[in-house]
């Protein structure tokens, strides 16, 4: 009889052969969750999930791998999945197979792995807390608000739990807003769920089997606050060896999600009721966090400059030219030079190697980016030795494209394409390693020097050529 490991490690490397949707049943049944507590949190634009899970090695070997649900709806739009052994501080390692779907029930799913830090005796049992964040789409409700009206969301998801294992005890809770409202029971019927203290518990449910229902839930909850979207961010980086700076621009086209006004915008009944003062659903203002010490900050839109920016320390405070309600959308670029040191690094082999770490983000708070572009120009001639990003990568390019008196190929560009992020991850670095030696570094100026001379000489030469027609 094959070991627990090795029906994973079969299973696992099955996988990497596999084309087109699998049978969920496929997936080993060696746990049991004894107990399943499900919390979602609201009170952000994005949705919080946390999953508290008991489980029980029910195999007659030891096993460390735990396998976990997801629908395909939270995975189009996951920005964030982790996981730790309850009452342990310390991550473990988690991970989701992006290119493998699965059925259940007609159902397409996702799987995610969680390797435990040993395995797990038959019999014994474990607890695990899984954090999944991503963009749940709330809808307004019922979908559309007067000036000033205070603002209602329906959230929708699965009531009972996707999983590949038998649940014994299960309970939903939603939390992070004042009220909460199921538009409509199970089945019609009443079910036992109870709301204090901004919270309401569903449940509990017992004897839940694998993939038995998936059913949805819809709560309607207040969120009296603008939900900020940015569809698409271009954020540029450029290093400057000479200048020894480090520029930032970014490029935002930013959408509210929030509730429609319902008949229009009227400006005077907007001041009348002093709505820019009050909280509502409309965005009046945004907060960036930048690098500590940045310097010549500018803001544009497609109007032109924008002067209603601020800057106190690091925070970067922007006032858009109108407030934004549901539906409005806002494109914006806003840019910034820190010092280069403060984020560059050599080796000291003297190699000509530099490491290079920066933001991923410093954008607006509680926002979700649907795609981001992250472009990092370097000198001329930089050889990219590596790129890491601790975020789920889309792709990585390296090109180069020319700039001002750029006289050969152009600086060297190293392009990240990333999706699905949130403002939470705004403290991950990424770095780029490359090589520019000081030959390449003196081209330039050389290249620019010589132009100009040559351009000089042809100059005196061409003015002193006679071009009369002696008569």
């Amino acid at each position: 009889m094959l070991s627990a490991t090795s029906v994973t490690a079969f299973f696992l490397l099955f996988l990497n052969f596999v084309v087109g949707d699998l049978d969920a049943g496929i997936i080993p049944k060696q746990w049991e969750n004894l107990e399943l507590h499900r919390t979602i949190d609201v009170s952000r634009s994005y949705s919080q999930e946390l999953i508290d899970i008991r489980i029980k090695n029910i195999h007659n070997e030891p096993v460390r791998q735990y396998y976990f649900v997801l629908t395909e709806e939270v995975f189009d739009t996951i920005s964030l999945f982790s996981s730790t052994l309850k009452g342990v501080d310390a991550y473990i390692e988690s991970a989701i197979m992006p290119e493998q779907n699965f059925v259940a029930n007609g159902q397409t799913i996702k799987v995610g792995v969680v390797s435990l830090p040993s395995p797990i005796e038959p019999g014994h049992e474990t607890s695990l807390l899984l954090n999944l964040v991503y963009n749940s789409k709330y809808q307004p409700y019922p979908g559309h608000v007067d000036l000033g009206e205070e603002q209602k969301l329906l959230l929708r998801t699965n009531r009972f739990p996707i999983s590949a294992y038998d649940t014994q005890k299960y309970t939903l809770e939603f939390q992070g807003s004042s009220s909460f409202e199921e538009l409509q029971s199970l089945n019609g019927e009443e079910t036992a769920e109870t709301a204090s203290n901004g919270k309401m518990v569903i449940g509990p449910f017992d004897s839940i089997m694998p993939y038995q229902d998936f059913s949805p839930i819809d709560v309607v909850f207040e969120h009296n606050s603008p939900l900020p979207r940015v569809s698409h961010l271009k954020r540029d980086i450029w290093v400057s060896h000479w200048a020894s700076s480090l520029q930032f621009e970014e490029y935002y086209e930013l959408i509210n999600d929030a509730a429609p006004l319902k008949s229009g915008f009227s400006r005077a009944d907007y001041m009348k009721g002093q709505l820019a003062l009050k909280k509502g659903g409309h965005l009046t203002a945004l907060e960036m966090i930048l690098p500590d010490s940045s310097e010549a900050h500018y803001c544009t839109d497609l109007v032109g400059a924008v002067s209603t920016f601020k800057v106190l320390k690091d925070h970067f405070f922007l006032k858009p030219r109108f407030p934004l309600f549901g539906n409005w959308k806002y494109n914006f670029t806003v840019g910034w030079t820190n010092q280069l040191s403060q984020f560059l690094h050599s080796q000291e082999d003297g190699s000509d190697t530099y490491i290079l770490s920066f933001p991923v983000l410093n954008g607006p708070s509680d926002t979700v980016y649907d795609n981001v572009s992250l472009s990092v120009y370097l000198p001329e001639g930089a050889e990219v030795m590596d790129v890491w990003c601790p975020l789920p990568v889309q792709k990585t390019e390296v090109t180069a494209e020319r700039s001002y008196f750029d006289l050969n190929q152009g600086h060297t560009k190293v392009n990240i394409e990333l999706k699905n992020l949130i403002d939470r991850i705004a403290a991950s670095e990424a770095f780029v390693r490359y090589k520019v030696t000081s030959k390449a570094l003196y081209k330039k100026p050389f290249s620019i020097a010589v132009s100009v001379f040559t351009a000089l000489v042809a100059y005196f030469s061409l003015k002193h050529i006679s071009l009369m027609i002696d008569s």
